[in-house]
Protein backbone atom coordinates (compact mmCIF):
# COMPACT_ATOMS: atom_id res chain seq x y z
CA UNK A 1 0.00 0.00 0.00
CA UNK A 2 1.11 3.61 -0.72
CA UNK A 3 1.86 5.82 2.23
CA UNK A 4 0.14 8.92 0.86
CA UNK A 5 1.78 11.54 2.70
CA UNK A 6 5.41 9.79 1.46
CA UNK A 7 6.47 11.60 -1.66
CA UNK A 8 7.18 8.78 -4.58
CA UNK A 9 10.06 8.91 -6.36
CA UNK A 10 10.50 7.48 -9.81
CA UNK A 11 13.11 5.76 -11.84
CA UNK A 12 12.38 6.59 -15.37
CA UNK A 13 13.99 4.28 -18.06
CA UNK A 14 15.05 5.53 -21.53
CA UNK A 15 15.62 2.73 -24.09
CA UNK A 16 18.02 4.58 -26.66
CA UNK A 17 18.98 2.95 -30.30
CA UNK A 18 20.22 5.35 -33.03
CA UNK A 19 17.52 8.02 -31.86
CA UNK A 20 19.80 10.85 -31.52
CA UNK A 21 17.61 12.98 -33.67
CA UNK A 22 15.21 12.98 -30.85
CA UNK A 23 16.62 11.93 -27.46
CA UNK A 24 17.23 15.75 -26.14
CA UNK A 25 13.65 16.23 -26.57
CA UNK A 26 12.72 13.35 -24.49
CA UNK A 27 15.21 14.22 -21.67
CA UNK A 28 14.57 17.88 -21.66
CA UNK A 29 10.64 16.59 -21.28
CA UNK A 30 11.90 14.89 -18.57
CA UNK A 31 14.11 17.84 -16.62
CA UNK A 32 11.22 20.26 -17.41
CA UNK A 33 8.90 18.30 -15.34
CA UNK A 34 6.77 20.11 -12.28
CA UNK A 35 7.57 16.79 -10.18
CA UNK A 36 11.28 16.34 -9.63
CA UNK A 37 11.32 13.10 -7.46
CA UNK A 38 13.61 11.19 -9.97
CA UNK A 39 16.29 9.51 -11.68
CA UNK A 40 16.58 9.36 -15.67
CA UNK A 41 18.38 5.70 -16.53
CA UNK A 42 18.97 5.73 -20.68
CA UNK A 43 19.90 2.40 -21.56
CA UNK A 44 22.22 2.67 -24.83
CA UNK A 45 21.32 -0.40 -26.83
CA UNK A 46 24.48 -0.57 -29.41
CA UNK A 47 23.48 2.61 -30.78
CA UNK A 48 25.70 3.88 -34.08
CA UNK A 49 24.89 7.58 -33.96
CA UNK A 50 25.72 10.57 -31.57
CA UNK A 51 22.54 9.80 -29.24
CA UNK A 52 24.62 8.96 -26.69
CA UNK A 53 27.06 11.74 -26.62
CA UNK A 54 24.59 14.58 -26.82
CA UNK A 55 22.92 12.82 -23.56
CA UNK A 56 26.59 13.17 -21.59
CA UNK A 57 26.81 16.25 -23.25
CA UNK A 58 23.94 17.59 -20.81
CA UNK A 59 25.79 17.05 -17.78
CA UNK A 60 23.39 16.53 -15.20
CA UNK A 61 23.70 14.28 -12.37
CA UNK A 62 20.11 12.62 -12.40
CA UNK A 63 21.09 10.74 -15.55
CA UNK A 64 22.58 7.39 -15.66
CA UNK A 65 23.39 6.13 -18.73
CA UNK A 66 24.05 1.90 -19.14
CA UNK A 67 25.77 0.38 -22.45
CA UNK A 68 24.96 -2.33 -23.73
CA UNK A 69 25.82 -4.29 -27.03
CA UNK A 70 22.34 -4.31 -29.23
CA UNK A 71 19.56 -6.67 -27.65
CA UNK A 72 16.75 -5.24 -28.26
CA UNK A 73 14.62 -2.48 -27.07
CA UNK A 74 12.83 -5.07 -24.07
CA UNK A 75 16.48 -6.19 -22.80
CA UNK A 76 17.28 -2.50 -22.12
CA UNK A 77 14.56 -1.75 -20.60
CA UNK A 78 14.55 -4.64 -18.06
CA UNK A 79 18.08 -3.52 -17.77
CA UNK A 80 17.02 -0.08 -16.96
CA UNK A 81 14.79 -1.81 -13.99
CA UNK A 82 17.47 -3.69 -12.57
CA UNK A 83 20.10 -1.21 -12.17
CA UNK A 84 16.56 1.43 -11.17
CA UNK A 85 16.64 2.70 -7.40
CA UNK A 86 13.50 3.63 -6.63
CA UNK A 87 9.64 1.54 -6.59
CA UNK A 88 7.84 3.14 -9.41
CA UNK A 89 9.75 2.52 -12.44
CA UNK A 90 8.37 4.45 -15.79
CA UNK A 91 9.05 4.30 -19.70
CA UNK A 92 9.41 6.63 -21.81
CA UNK A 93 11.04 5.82 -25.55
CA UNK A 94 13.65 8.71 -27.05
CA UNK A 95 11.49 9.56 -29.29
CA UNK A 96 8.29 10.91 -27.60
CA UNK A 97 8.22 13.44 -24.90
CA UNK A 98 6.51 14.27 -21.80
CA UNK A 99 4.12 17.92 -21.17
CA UNK A 100 5.54 19.29 -17.88
CA UNK A 101 2.37 18.04 -15.39
CA UNK A 102 3.00 14.06 -16.45
CA UNK A 103 4.96 13.34 -13.43
CA UNK A 104 2.60 15.52 -11.25
CA UNK A 105 -0.36 14.03 -12.49
CA UNK A 106 1.16 10.10 -12.73
CA UNK A 107 1.84 10.81 -8.72
CA UNK A 108 -1.49 11.78 -7.89
CA UNK A 109 -3.25 8.75 -9.87
CA UNK A 110 -0.55 6.12 -7.99
CA UNK A 111 -1.93 7.95 -4.84
CA UNK A 112 -5.84 7.87 -5.53
CA UNK A 113 -5.20 4.10 -6.54
CA UNK A 114 -2.79 2.59 -5.09
CA UNK A 115 -3.17 -0.55 -5.03
CA UNK A 116 -3.58 -0.88 -8.92
CA UNK A 117 -0.90 -3.18 -10.53
CA UNK A 118 -0.16 -0.78 -13.77
CA UNK A 119 -0.82 3.04 -14.08
CA UNK A 120 -1.26 4.43 -17.78
CA UNK A 121 -1.61 8.02 -19.30
CA UNK A 122 -3.38 9.47 -22.15
CA UNK A 123 -1.33 10.04 -25.32
CA UNK A 124 -1.60 13.00 -28.01
CA UNK A 125 -0.07 11.68 -31.37
CA UNK A 126 1.92 13.75 -33.53
CA UNK A 127 2.32 13.42 -37.44
CA UNK A 128 5.50 14.46 -39.34
CA UNK A 129 2.88 16.84 -41.29
CA UNK A 130 2.34 18.72 -38.03
CA UNK A 131 -1.10 17.05 -37.55
CA UNK A 132 -2.25 15.85 -34.35
CA UNK A 133 -4.89 14.29 -32.65
CA UNK A 134 -5.90 12.67 -28.98
CA UNK A 135 -8.61 9.91 -28.36
CA UNK A 136 -11.36 11.70 -25.95
CA UNK A 137 -12.18 9.29 -22.99
CA UNK A 138 -14.50 11.76 -21.28
CA UNK A 139 -17.21 8.77 -20.93
CA UNK A 140 -15.05 6.24 -19.54
CA UNK A 141 -15.05 7.54 -15.60
CA UNK A 142 -18.43 9.24 -15.93
CA UNK A 143 -16.92 12.36 -16.34
CA UNK A 144 -13.80 12.21 -13.84
CA UNK A 145 -10.00 12.66 -15.08
CA UNK A 146 -9.13 9.65 -13.96
CA UNK A 147 -10.44 5.85 -12.56
CA UNK A 148 -9.76 2.13 -12.72
CA UNK A 149 -10.31 0.75 -16.35
CA UNK A 150 -12.85 -2.00 -15.41
CA UNK A 151 -11.93 -4.47 -18.36
CA UNK A 152 -8.75 -3.15 -20.02
CA UNK A 153 -9.02 -6.06 -22.70
CA UNK A 154 -12.65 -5.11 -23.92
CA UNK A 155 -11.36 -1.72 -23.65
CA UNK A 156 -8.72 -2.57 -25.86
CA UNK A 157 -10.24 -4.31 -28.99
CA UNK A 158 -12.98 -1.91 -28.80
CA UNK A 159 -10.53 1.25 -29.26
CA UNK A 160 -8.43 -1.10 -31.77
CA UNK A 161 -5.14 0.00 -29.31
CA UNK A 162 -4.34 0.05 -25.89
CA UNK A 163 -5.69 3.34 -24.38
CA UNK A 164 -1.49 4.06 -23.56
CA UNK A 165 1.51 3.31 -24.66
CA UNK A 166 5.84 2.35 -23.78
CA UNK A 167 5.48 6.27 -23.20
CA UNK A 168 2.90 6.58 -20.79
CA UNK A 169 3.08 3.84 -18.25
CA UNK A 170 4.52 3.31 -14.84
CA UNK A 171 4.43 0.19 -12.89
CA UNK A 172 5.58 -0.83 -9.94
CA UNK A 173 8.61 -2.28 -9.60
CA UNK A 174 7.51 -5.05 -7.44
CA UNK A 175 4.56 -6.12 -9.87
CA UNK A 176 7.24 -5.63 -12.64
CA UNK A 177 9.42 -8.84 -11.10
CA UNK A 178 6.56 -10.50 -9.92
CA UNK A 179 5.79 -10.80 -13.68
CA UNK A 180 8.92 -11.09 -15.15
CA UNK A 181 9.18 -7.85 -17.05
CA UNK A 182 9.29 -7.51 -21.15
CA UNK A 183 9.68 -10.73 -22.82
CA UNK A 184 12.89 -10.74 -24.63
CA UNK A 185 13.63 -11.79 -28.45
CA UNK A 186 10.21 -10.78 -29.87
CA UNK A 187 10.07 -8.23 -32.18
CA UNK A 188 6.29 -6.76 -32.04
CA UNK A 189 4.15 -6.58 -29.36
CA UNK A 190 6.42 -6.82 -25.77
CA UNK A 191 4.55 -3.67 -25.08
CA UNK A 192 0.75 -5.11 -24.50
CA UNK A 193 2.04 -8.54 -24.01
CA UNK A 194 3.39 -7.38 -20.82
CA UNK A 195 0.57 -4.77 -19.91
CA UNK A 196 -2.13 -8.15 -20.42
CA UNK A 197 0.15 -10.18 -18.34
CA UNK A 198 -0.16 -7.54 -15.44
CA UNK A 199 -4.07 -6.86 -16.50
CA UNK A 200 -4.99 -10.20 -15.76
CA UNK A 201 -3.48 -10.12 -12.22
CA UNK A 202 -4.23 -6.45 -11.30
CA UNK A 203 -6.13 -3.27 -11.73
CA UNK A 204 -5.21 -1.18 -14.35
CA UNK A 205 -5.39 3.01 -13.35
CA UNK A 206 -6.32 5.15 -16.42
CA UNK A 207 -5.83 9.01 -16.73
CA UNK A 208 -7.58 10.68 -19.57
CA UNK A 209 -5.23 13.58 -20.22
CA UNK A 210 -3.38 13.42 -23.03
CA UNK A 211 0.07 14.38 -21.15
CA UNK A 212 2.78 12.23 -23.40
CA UNK A 213 3.53 13.34 -26.91
CA UNK A 214 3.39 9.85 -29.27
CA UNK A 215 5.54 10.75 -32.75
CA UNK A 216 4.13 8.93 -35.28
CA UNK A 217 6.07 8.38 -38.95
CA UNK A 218 9.84 8.08 -36.73
CA UNK A 219 12.32 5.94 -38.44
CA UNK A 220 13.47 2.83 -36.66
CA UNK A 221 9.48 1.96 -35.68
CA UNK A 222 8.23 -1.82 -35.54
CA UNK A 223 5.20 -0.95 -38.07
CA UNK A 224 7.12 -2.00 -40.91
CA UNK A 225 8.39 -5.52 -39.84
CA UNK A 226 6.78 -8.23 -40.90
CA UNK A 227 5.67 -11.36 -38.73
CA UNK A 228 5.05 -14.66 -40.00
CA UNK A 229 3.80 -16.32 -36.47
CA UNK A 230 1.32 -14.86 -34.25
CA UNK A 231 1.75 -11.58 -32.38
CA UNK A 232 3.16 -12.56 -28.90
CA UNK A 233 0.30 -11.01 -26.72
CA UNK A 234 -2.25 -13.59 -28.56
CA UNK A 235 -0.05 -16.74 -27.66
CA UNK A 236 0.13 -15.26 -23.99
CA UNK A 237 -3.20 -14.65 -23.81
CA UNK A 238 -4.38 -17.84 -25.46
CA UNK A 239 -2.16 -20.23 -23.45
CA UNK A 240 -3.46 -18.14 -20.60
CA UNK A 241 -6.95 -19.18 -21.63
CA UNK A 242 -5.67 -22.78 -21.85
CA UNK A 243 -4.55 -23.03 -18.54
CA UNK A 244 -7.58 -21.54 -17.01
CA UNK A 245 -6.07 -18.23 -15.76
CA UNK A 246 -7.83 -16.15 -17.41
CA UNK A 247 -10.80 -14.79 -14.49
CA UNK A 248 -14.01 -15.59 -16.17
CA UNK A 249 -15.11 -11.72 -15.84
CA UNK A 250 -12.53 -11.58 -18.53
CA UNK A 251 -12.68 -14.81 -21.02
CA UNK A 252 -14.67 -13.01 -23.45
CA UNK A 253 -13.09 -9.80 -23.75
CA UNK A 254 -9.61 -11.96 -23.91
CA UNK A 255 -10.82 -14.07 -26.87
CA UNK A 256 -12.10 -10.69 -28.56
CA UNK A 257 -8.67 -9.13 -27.96
CA UNK A 258 -6.75 -12.25 -29.49
CA UNK A 259 -9.60 -12.31 -32.55
CA UNK A 260 -8.41 -8.46 -32.83
CA UNK A 261 -4.65 -9.22 -32.85
CA UNK A 262 -5.32 -11.71 -35.79
CA UNK A 263 -7.01 -9.22 -37.59
CA UNK A 264 -4.12 -6.97 -36.85
CA UNK A 265 -1.31 -9.36 -37.80
CA UNK A 266 -3.67 -10.30 -40.81
CA UNK A 267 -3.18 -6.36 -42.07
CA UNK A 268 0.11 -6.20 -41.60
CA UNK A 269 0.72 -8.72 -43.77
CA UNK A 270 -1.35 -7.44 -46.75
CA UNK A 271 0.62 -3.96 -46.10
CA UNK A 272 3.77 -5.44 -46.07
CA UNK A 273 3.30 -7.36 -49.45
CA UNK A 274 2.37 -10.75 -48.02
CA UNK A 275 -0.95 -12.32 -49.29
CA UNK A 276 -0.29 -15.53 -49.28
CA UNK A 277 0.13 -15.64 -45.41
CA UNK A 278 -2.92 -13.18 -45.15
CA UNK A 279 -5.20 -15.38 -46.62
CA UNK A 280 -3.95 -18.14 -44.23
CA UNK A 281 -4.27 -16.43 -41.14
CA UNK A 282 -7.72 -15.33 -42.30
CA UNK A 283 -8.84 -19.06 -42.24
CA UNK A 284 -8.66 -18.92 -38.52
CA UNK A 285 -11.60 -19.34 -36.56
CA UNK A 286 -10.77 -16.71 -33.70
CA UNK A 287 -11.59 -14.26 -36.50
CA UNK A 288 -14.93 -15.44 -37.85
CA UNK A 289 -16.26 -15.66 -33.90
CA UNK A 290 -15.96 -12.09 -33.31
CA UNK A 291 -15.18 -10.41 -36.31
CA UNK A 292 -17.09 -11.90 -39.02
CA UNK A 293 -17.49 -9.02 -41.19
CA UNK A 294 -14.05 -7.69 -41.03
CA UNK A 295 -12.80 -11.06 -41.82
CA UNK A 296 -15.20 -11.37 -44.84
CA UNK A 297 -14.07 -7.46 -46.13
CA UNK A 298 -10.02 -8.74 -45.37
CA UNK A 299 -11.08 -11.40 -48.08
CA UNK A 300 -11.94 -9.08 -50.40
CA UNK A 301 -9.13 -6.85 -49.91
CA UNK A 302 -6.13 -9.95 -50.34
CA UNK A 303 -8.00 -11.06 -53.57
CA UNK A 304 -8.94 -8.32 -55.00
CA UNK A 305 -6.04 -6.42 -56.87
CA UNK A 306 -4.82 -2.84 -54.98
CA UNK A 307 -5.65 -0.43 -57.70
CA UNK A 308 -9.53 -1.83 -58.22
CA UNK A 309 -10.20 -1.72 -54.59
CA UNK A 310 -9.09 1.73 -54.46
CA UNK A 311 -11.48 2.61 -57.32
CA UNK A 312 -14.01 0.61 -56.10
CA UNK A 313 -12.93 2.25 -52.40
CA UNK A 314 -13.27 6.00 -53.45
CA UNK A 315 -16.39 5.07 -55.76
CA UNK A 316 -18.13 3.98 -52.24
CA UNK A 317 -17.70 7.03 -50.44
CA UNK A 318 -18.68 9.03 -53.21
CA UNK A 319 -21.79 7.50 -52.95
CA UNK A 320 -22.61 6.75 -49.21
CA UNK A 321 -20.58 9.51 -47.65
Amino acid sequence: MVNCNIKLKFSIIVPLYNKGDYIIRAVESILNQTYKNFEIIIVDDGSKDDGVIKVENLDNHLIKIIKQENQGVSRARNVGVINSKYDYVVFLDADDSWESIFLEELKNLINNFPFSGIYGINNCFHYANGKSFFKKFNWLFRGEKEGIILDYFDLFSKLGMSPFSNSSTCIPKKVFNEIGGYMVGIKTTEDSDLWCRIAIKHKVAFNIKPLVNYYLEVPNNTRSIVEYNDFQVSRTLQELLIKDKVPEKFINSVKRLIAFQQISLVKRAILTGNKKFAIKKLFDSRIFYKYPFKQFFLFLVVLIPLNIFVFLRLIYNKLFK
